[in-house]
């Protein structure tokens, strides 16, 4: 009885450790970390405000005011210099006044570049220090080259939107585009169904492993018993789609 009672001591012991770690662990992957925003500064200038750079950038603002980035606003109060709220256009590229007063001088605002958009969005700055990205950090690509930053984006939806993206990926991968005439079904749901847009631990930019990838849609196509020293890719060669079928994943 003795011994039956310590076992059952014991377990209770073993679970109360397990909640106590369950709890500890969830405080830390939950806790609130706010990200404080600091827009960038320009040495004598103001706000004017969005409606201002509107009088001169008709083009940009047409779309910007139904983006996300138009709803981003931030007190500045700890700098009487530059005390006001940045809204808008000036939460990127600065107070704007003294480029205004000087008739649109283009030294007197701040141009879009990566680290810009990283004083936001620092998950995607974390992606891009992955093995494997597109060549931002490097200098070779802009953001702008597959994100439009003023919003004329957003007027797509449903398919329409699917395609935009994927024509963004084809500007440069011109080769994947097709049409074939084997299709992979995959290319309907857009590249980033198997593709990351900006970094990842895997070759090619891919959300997993080379089959990995492939199973998570094809897991009725059990080959791994017979090939299981093998990647998906081996064998099915033209996986965006091929004129070929005994090349494609078509068989």
């Amino acid at each position: 009885m003795k011994s039956k009672k310590t076992r059952l001591a014991g377990w209770f012991t073993v679970f109360l450790v397990l909640c106590l770690g369950i709890f500890v662990g969830s405080c830390s992957v939950f806790e609130y970390h706010p990200v404080v925003m600091t827009p960038p500064s320009i040495p004598g200038a103001t706000y004017v405000g969005t409606e201002t750079c509107a009088l001169c950038h008709d083009a940009e603002h047409k779309y910007f005011n139904i983006s996300d980035h138009a709803e981003v606003a931030i007190d500045i109060n700890d700098n009487d210099a530059q005390a006001g709220q940045a809204e808008g256009c000036e939460t990127c590229h600065g107070p704007g006044s003294l480029h205004v007063e000087g008739r649109g001088d283009k030294s007197k605002i701040l141009k879009g570049n990566a680290e810009m958009c990283f004083g936001c969005h620092l998950n995607v700055k974390g992606q891009f220090m992955l093995e494997h990205h597109h060549p931002v950090p490097e200098g070779r690509m802009f953001c702008t080259d597959c994100h439009d930053m003023h919003g004329k984006d957003v007027r797509a939806t449903g398919e329409t939107i699917l395609l935009s993206k994927d024509e963004k990926c084809f500007k440069c991968h011109k080769e994947m585009r097709g049409p074939f005439v084997f299709e992979h079904e995959a290319m309907r749901e857009g590249c980033p169904v198997c593709h990351t847009p900006h970094g990842s631990i895997n070759d090619k930019l891919l959300v997993a492993g080379p089959t990995v990838t492939c199973v998570r849609c094809h897991i009725e196509d059990n080959h791994g018993k017979v090939h299981h020293h093998y990647d998906c890719v081996d064998c099915h060669t033209r996986v965006h789609g091929s004129n070929n079928a005994a090349s494609s994943l078509r068989y």
